[in-house]
């Protein structure tokens, strides 16, 4: 077991240094699954009683190295029969070439990214230069991101008074899950979510400095908090945002996001607009 838990850390390590890559579980406890760009391209089961490894594959590829490693690499287990030519899976325990297993990685991920559209792909190659970092509310960086939100709302809503009721719902010190973007070092996107109750997740303070607008940053947050929130036990992603805010209505409702009575603090708040996505 113990080259069991170095493989299956040498598999995580590779397939997070993928551009924009990062891991996810939108199934359960398992498999682990590595996404870019919400798409997955490796599913990892590291149970010792079920160890392999499911991997996207060009149909023609993935024939020839079930002919090559009969039984031991096989149509993708969890795939309905249309999907299945498209996934292999492999059976780590009877599977010991490591360098054909990273290449069959590279081609998994190449199989998810060759699908996207030229402006996803634009998208990516912008994204893959940044740094996401998991942190919590006492970050420093993450502290200064959120007052520059807070500027930017302030601006757009046309005064603090107005905002002033909302202060009591953005706390840094309740929220305990936050990813921060880096550019050369630099700050540039925050993300974070808190309990609501025990089945939702409430999405707080998504912000993206202009610098870096356009470039799909804001949906990328959401998707990766909306992949730790899911490892975290959660069903749903709730969140507030302002009639007035209609770039971050947008952003939401591209993700996935649908618009829902309005919920907790801010039942009766006209300004508000609640939103939710099952995740």
């Amino acid at each position: 077991m113990e080259n069991h838990i170095k493989i299956i850390e040498a598999i995580k390590e590779y397939c997070l240094g993928h551009s924009g890559s990062y891991e996810a579980r939108p199934f359960g406890e398992y498999p682990i699954c590595y996404k870019v760009m919400g798409k997955i391209f490796v599913q990892l089961n590291p149970q010792e009683n079920f160890y392999k490894i499911t991997l996207k594959c060009d149909p023609e590829k993935s024939y020839l190295y079930r002919q090559l490693y009969p039984g031991i690499i096989v149509r993708g287990y969890h795939c309905p029969p249309v999907q299945q030519p498209h996934w292999n899976t492999v059976d780590l325990d009877a599977f010991s070439d490591q360098e054909l297993l990273f290449q069959m990685i590279d081609e998994a991920y190449e199989c998810v990214i060759n699908k996207f559209s030229k402006k996803a792909k634009e998208k990516l190659g912008s994204l893959s230069v940044l740094e996401f970092r998991n942190t919590d509310g006492d970050e420093p960086d993450f502290a200064m991101l959120c007052g520059r939100l807070d500027h930017a709302l302030n601006e757009i809503v046309g005064s603090h008074y107005q905002r002033s009721k909302y202060d009591q719902y953005n706390q840094r010190d309740s929220i305990h899950d936050v990813i921060v973007a880096y550019h050369n070092g630099e700050p540039v996107a925050c993300g974070s979510f808190k309990m609501f109750d025990e089945t939702h997740a409430e999405l707080k303070r998504v912000y993206v400095e202009p610098s870096h607008r356009h470039m799909g940053l804001g949906g990328e947050l959401i998707r990766r908090l909306e992949a730790k929130a899911k490892m975290n036990g959660y069903i749903w992603c709730i969140l507030e945002t302002g009639r007035l805010l209609d770039a971050a209505h947008m952003m939401y409702k591209k993700a996935g996001y649908q618009i829902i009575p309005n919920y907790g603090q801010y039942v009766g708040m006209e300004d508000s607009i609640c939103m939710e996505r099952k995740i």
